[in-house]
């Protein structure tokens, strides 16, 4: 499964975009009429339509200042541990889940970095070219991906990979779709 991360001009609508079905809309704060336990502050609420009537999950933040994804009825599916802001090289994701599994994410996986070698003079041939022409400079990327893997299998299956373009992509290791989501969210919207 493939999930574009999208927003809209309102900042207060998002939109994840899984190939082949429907639309999952990102909402800030609890789902109406379901407000969340004791200790847990909303962040946001994954749902299947716009209104938020039939939410799929919600991303809460405990007092301890963790990032929990929550069933409609509050059972946790997983914690998402974000780097440090201020962390700049190959920042860590952690994903864990309720049964003890943890997954890590860091930026760069070494194939898309070793690539990134291999372009590298023609990346710089690439910008010196667009400093002699009209075109915006903001246009070039590194073609770099992050992929969360179990701990101790560095070249084993990813059960989750993000793309240089923001596309998630989730492995056939069980791991549920409403923690992608979560991911996709927390990555980009809660920064």
């Amino acid at each position: 499964m493939t999930l574009v991360f999208t927003r809209h001009p309102d900042a207060k609508r998002y939109e994840l975009r899984p190939r082949g079905s429907a639309a999952v809309h990102v909402l800030r704060g609890a789902p109406d009429g379901r407000p969340l336990p004791q200790g847990y502050k909303p962040r946001f609420t994954l749902a299947a339509d716009r209104a938020g009537a039939s939410p799929l999950a919600v991303i809460a933040r405990t007092g301890g200042g963790r990032l929990v994804v929550l069933t409609p009825d509050h059972e946790q599916l997983a914690e998402l541990r974000l780097p440090p802001r201020k962390k700049r090289w190959r920042p860590a994701y952690e994903i864990l889940l309720p049964d003890g599994t943890v997954l890590r994410g860091r930026e760069g996986t070494v194939p898309s970095l070793l690539l990134c070698l291999v372009l590298l003079p023609l990346t710089l041939l690439y910008l010196v070219a667009l400093a002699l022409s009209d075109s915006p400079a903001g246009a070039a990327t590194a073609p770099l991906r992050t992929a969360w893997k179990r701990p101790g299998m560095p070249l084993g299956r990813a059960a989750l990979t993000e793309s240089a373009r923001g596309r998630f992509r989730v492995g056939g290791d069980g791991l549920d779709h409403r923690v992608a989501y979560a991911q996709a969210v927390a990555k980009y919207g809660e920064r």
